[in-house]
């Protein structure tokens, strides 16, 4: 099994979000812009980063330095069990809630003002768990 959140995670993972073309073109008509950082509450930096330019992944990998629109972190057993068990909306708010997911940066709230960045967002943590390699 692959390094969750290696250089070749990351590129799957952005291999299949480029493929969901649904989710690909909701993003783009929502202008969704942002350089996701994804990693662990205690490493300073993220692990790695996608970088999404109107819908699209155009990079992925380990992180770089650049500034962030996102930054989340979770321990590894929690990525780990949410990537074999996948995501929902009560799992996200919940994990979110209690702190399991942190959000360090990024606007989790006007994205669910608005219902079809929340559909989005979904099927960008359900295709987490679909990474094989």
């Amino acid at each position: 099994m692959i390094e969750v959140f290696s250089e070749a995670w990351m590129h799957e993972y952005a291999r299949l979000w480029n493929a969901e073309q649904a989710m690909v073109r909701e993003l783009t008509r929502q202008r969704f812009n942002a350089v996701v950082g994804y990693g662990f509450p205690d490493v300073e930096t993220p692990w790695s980063m996608l970088v999404v330019v109107r819908g699209v992944a155009e990079q992925a990998g380990r992180y770089d330095g650049r500034e962030l629109d996102w930054d989340l972190r979770a321990v590894p057993a929690d990525w780990n069990r949410w990537l074999g068990e996948g995501f929902n909306l009560s799992s996200l708010l919940l994990a979110v809630g209690n702190n399991r997911l942190q959000i360090r940066k990024g606007d989790h709230k006007r994205i669910l003002r608005k219902p079809p960045l929340v559909g989005a967002l979904l099927r960008a943590f359900a295709l987490m768990t679909e990474v094989r390699m």
